[in-house]
């Protein structure tokens, strides 16, 4: 199954991770949705055939769990479960089953079933059963929790949102039970209102929760006139008050399915002409119409709705309303190989877009009466979709589909209230979701004075513009600027004796092609190269180097080579635990590159003795300098299948620490495989890798991200900022990695001088470096990158001049400390 792409790409933090839970929906003779695209994927690879009652679930990120009409529980692979069989619910009750999560664990679910001669039952599924398939838990199935009811059932989650209320109607009494640990106590609290709120004769209908679980509505479908109620609910105390009835005229006496808006502010009601059975001929006479009530509208709200247009539509028949988790509201079409779609449920009137055939179901499914039956689930906030495309005119005469994709690029959209996130994907698109508000989107590229977008930044106001606001961006060079990157990768930790892997990346940043060189210094005393791809120059031989040509803007090229490290009971430079590797790529190119100071790259790796295959590393290493603040930190996140199966879906889930980063500067860079990101909730990034089928065999069971994002400029010497990410495989628990901590901490003060006349050159150097300053120079020190003195040497009389030997040092990064009888200065010198 895909994991959840919630309106074709990103969901915004607005939505909780219910929505998620109900990204499938199997209804119907054997229909099915898959909510991950938009508009939703019909499916037809359910086992599922029943009139109303059905529910499915998935985990909180998307992926199909099982799926029930009552009787049966099937499980992800359309199989039923050992002990799913034989339950006591009906496939003609309009909301049961329900399935929902027990709150507080990530295994545990409740399945609610009604028997066909009264009363409700539950059972506890266990998602760790059946090697991780699901199943009941023998000794709780089908637990009675009242003989009291028909079919009338709604879940709300309670005020703590540790829970559920159970609420079930009956003859103008309302019973509140509370669900709470795996458990439902059959204590219920009391609301007895007047008969008049939905009459005595009340056997078919629906109850609804409003998303924000402070009211409910109840229809009745035998009656006439309609008896359809509004009441408010109180989630902590579980007490249904304050019945406000509803009238949607004569024409159309009998009122099925029921609904609310996302925002809570309307409820749509789904009412047919005449009486009419499960039948899939309900007779040429009947004709439906769905009507919207605006809750706060003026004085008389109640008895004035808005006709949506349906009506005069022969052969209706009735049907529920769902919600959606895209926040569109889907109607039940009986028999029919569609569904009827309310597109923008939060506007008011006949803008909130009633299309009968909105969605089209597959080939050989039908729908039903009935659709998902769900938990109320608060949307936060009304939904509206933003969405685009960003293309880059590289040849002057405007932008055209097959136009250069503007790739990675972070688009915000800010409001008063808060700032939401997009980064547009491979294709150049975008999408994110919106609650009702103003909002400016601007696209923020890395280097933004590189580029012209057209327009530069858009204004939307939902709800005055419609959903959803497409808005394309086309963006021109700003003049000539050439800007390569080098990052050098480990894809591997360094174990002493091992074939070890790495990776140079050279990124195309600027707004012209490019071509030239990249090399990779390494130390050859503590390894021996074993292969390169492509082949490699490797002269001198502590050094590989490649040339690229014609390299696009926004393109990459990787080099791929192997080392075979020295072990630890080497006779000549041993390699222990501990030790550190020094890695140094650099990149040139033909022209001035605009930006310097990322055409080099030092990585220092730990030598490790055992591992965690599922790691995070900062590439820069556990420190940098407090002049490095505010700059990119490079961290990879890699991955290994250590399990039995290919993992088909990959997610690697990393929650931003909004007081030690920039969310706005994160740049993805790649990785092992194709992968899509999407940020939710204002600082959790998914790295989301859909049907990738990793193996589980040692050669290829491994795999990564990598990414870059700016510190906060407000760190200093001493301050530390960490970092920790989650790993799913599929169905599985996450994996969690370790901490990344790095410390802001000056390296002997480097950059920092009390001497500002001293100079090193040339820097980098091979056999010698010059030493200059307009004092007297008294003595220079040479470090390793491990603090370690190599050498020190004193210098006598009055010189300003001085030469220093390296003949003896290898390949690498040095500190030099230079005193004169000023002061001193801390010099950088690589040594080539």
């Amino acid at each position: 199954m895909r994991i959840l792409i919630l309106l074709g790409f990103v969901l915004s933090f607005f939505v909780c991770a219910a929505q998620d839970e109900n990204n499938f929906w199997y209804f119907g003779q054997n229909a099915g949705l898959d909510f991950s695209t938009s508009p939703p994927t019909p499916l037809n690879n359910g086992s599922l055939d029943t009139s109303e009652g059905c529910s499915t679930i998935s985990d909180n990120l998307g992926n199909l769990l099982f799926y029930s009409d009552g009787i049966t529980v099937w499980n992800r692979n359309h199989i039923p479960m050992p002990n799913g069989f034989n339950l006591s619910g009906n496939s003609s009750d309009a909301q049961t089953p329900i399935i929902a999560k027990v709150l507080g664990t990530n295994s545990s679910f409740y399945l609610i079933t009604k028997y066909s001669f009264g009363g409700f039952f539950y059972s506890i599924i266990n998602m760790e059963l059946d090697n991780g398939l699901g199943d009941i838990v023998a000794n709780r199935k089908e637990i009675m929790f009242t003989n009291f009811g028909e079919e009338r059932i709604t879940l709300v989650t309670n005020s703590n949102e540790d829970g559920y209320w159970i609420v079930i109607y009956h003859d103008g009494e309302y019973r509140s039970f509370q669900a709470s640990g795996g458990s439902i106590n059959n204590n219920p609290v009391f609301s007895i209102l007047p008969s008049t709120s939905v009459g005595l004769i009340a056997e078919i209908g629906q109850l609804k929760a409003s998303p924000d679980g402070t009211k409910l509505i109840n229809t009745e479908y035998f009656s006439t006139p309609q008896e359809v109620f509004l009441t408010d609910f109180n989630n902590s105390t579980g007490v249904v008050s304050n019945p406000i009835q509803l009238f949607v005229g004569s024409a159309y006496p009998h009122v099925y399915g029921a609904e609310f808006s996302p925002d809570s502010n309307f409820i749509y009601l789904a009412a047919n002409s005449i009486y009419s059975s499960n039948s899939c001929t309900p007779g040429l006479t009947n004709q439906r119409e769905i009507f919207q009530f605006n809750i706060h509208g003026m004085q008389g709200w109640n008895s004035n709705p808005i006709a949506l247009g349906s009506g005069n539509m022969a052969n209706g028949g009735r049907g529920s309303l769902q919600l959606g988790p895209d926040g569109k509201i889907y109607c039940a079409r009986n028999c029919k190989q569609w569904l009827g779609v309310i597109n923008n449920p939060t506007i008011s009137g006949t803008g909130a877009g009633y299309v009968d055939d909105g969605i089209a179901l597959a080939s050989g499914t039908f729908g039903k009466i009935g659709l998902q039956s769900t938990v109320a689930q608060n949307y936060s906030d009304s939904f509206n979709t933003v969405q685009g495309n960003i293309l880059w005119d590289s040849n002057g005469n405007g932008c055209s589909p097959t136009e250069i994709p503007f790739t990675n690029t972070f688009i915000t959209m800010t409001s008063a209230g808060f700032d939401s996130y997009s980064i547009t994907n491979n294709n150049g698109d975008y999408t994110s979701l919106m609650p009702n508000g103003q909002f400016t989107l601007t696209p923020n590229p890395e280097t933004p004075s590189y580029w012209n977008f057209s327009p530069s930044n858009v204004f939307v106001d939902f709800p005055t513009q419609a959903s959803p606001f497409t808005q394309d961006f086309c963006v021109t060079a700003n003049g000539v600027n050439e800007d390569l990157e080098v990052i050098v990768v480990p894809l591997e930790q360094a174990r002493p004796g091992f074939d070890t892997d790495y990776k140079v990346v050279v990124k195309n940043k600027g707004n012209v092609t490019s071509s030239g060189s990249v090399t990779l210094d390494f130390e050859e005393d503590f390894m021996t190269l074993l292969s390169t791809n492509p082949n490699a120059g490797n002269t001198p031989s502590n050094q590989l180097s490649w040339s690229f040509s014609n390299l696009q803007p926004f393109q990459m090229e990787e080099y791929e080579f192997t080392m075979t490290l020295n072990t630890p009971t080497a006779t000549v430079n041993p390699l222990n635990g501990g030790d550190i590797l020094t890695f140094t790529g650099t990149v040139t190119g033909t022209g001035t590159d605009a930006m310097p100071a990322d055409n080099v790259m030092v990585f220092d790796q730990t030598v490790v003795n055992s591992y965690d295959p599922n790691d995070k590393t900062c590439l820069e290493g556990e420190t940098i300098d407090p002049a490095d603040v505010g700059e990119y930190v490079h961290y990879m996140i890699r991955f290994e299948n250590t399990g039995t199966a290919s993992a088909v879906n990959i997610v690697v889930k990393d929650e931003i620490d909004l007081a030690q980063f920039d969310i706005t500067t994160l740049i993805p860079l790649g990785g092992s495989h194709d992968y899509y990101t999407r940020i939710r909730e204002g600082n959790v990034v998914e790295f989301i890798h859909e049907d990738i089928n990793l193996d589980f065999n040692d050669a290829t069971n491994d795999g990564y991200v990598l990414f870059k994002i700016k510190t906060l400029n407000t760190l200093v010497a001493g301050d530390t900022f960490d970092n920790t990410a989650e790993i799913f495989f599929d169905f599985n628990f996450p994996i969690i990695t370790n901490t990344e901590t790095v410390t802001v901490m000056s390296t002997a003060s480097v950059g920092e001088s009390t001497d500002s006349s001293i100079k090193v050159y040339p820097n980098p150097a091979k056999s010698f470096t010059n030493l200059s300053a307009s004092n007297s120079l008294e003595s220079v020190t040479i470090m390793d990158i491990n603090g370690r003195t190599l050498s020190q040497t004193n210098f006598t009389g009055n010189s300003t001049d001085q030469r220093v030997s390296l003949e003896n040092l290898s390949s690498g990064i040095y500190f030099v400390t230079i005193q004169s009888d000023l002061g001193q200065k801390v010099e950088k010198l690589m040594v080539e």
